[in-house]
């Protein structure tokens, strides 16, 4: 084999080696990255698992009813909470709870926020705001599931 051929063959050689490095080289900084995006996910999971953690401790089991701003239901300012906030759909009369804390109803698939309290709102009580009378009617007594989360 002539000089020339094999100076070629190892040139080629030398350059196929390159290209398998640089490839190897791309690999490995994609499993970095993967690596990095692993930890990432890992450390959102855990940041999940609290989460939901701290929302189950909220959980429980409560009487629910409906009130409306009636003047048979409330006192002499019907549209005013106790909390001096005007009622609206999302408000609940809660005890033992700061007003200002949240509260999901399942049921509604929303939050709700305690605003009110009720002579009859005690313990594991609590008294939904609705806009109409049908509606409070039509809601009744419901046992429902709740999560209070927090202010």
């Amino acid at each position: 084999m002539s000089s020339i051929k094999r100076i070629f063959l190892f040139v080629s050689f030398i350059v196929v080696l390159l290209f398998v490095l640089l490839y190897l080289r791309a690999v490995l900084v994609n499993l970095q990255n993967f690596n990095r995006f692993l930890k990432t996910l890992e450390e959102q999971y855990k940041k999940l698992e609290l989460r939901i953690k701290k929302i189950e401790q909220g959980k429980r089991e409560v009487l629910a009813t409906a009130y409306t701003s009636s003047r048979k239901e409330c006192d002499d300012t019907p549209f005013i909470t106790a909390s001096n906030k005007r009622v609206r759909w999302g408000v609940i009369a809660m005890d033992k709870v700061p007003f200002g804390t949240k509260v999901y109803i399942p049921f509604f698939k929303k939050v709700f926020v305690v605003e009110d309290r009720g002579r009859a709102i005690r313990g594991s009580r609590i008294d939904i705001w609705m806009p109409n009378r049908n509606d409070a009617i039509k809601f009744g007594k419901k046992r429902l599931i709740v999560y209070v989360l927090g202010r």
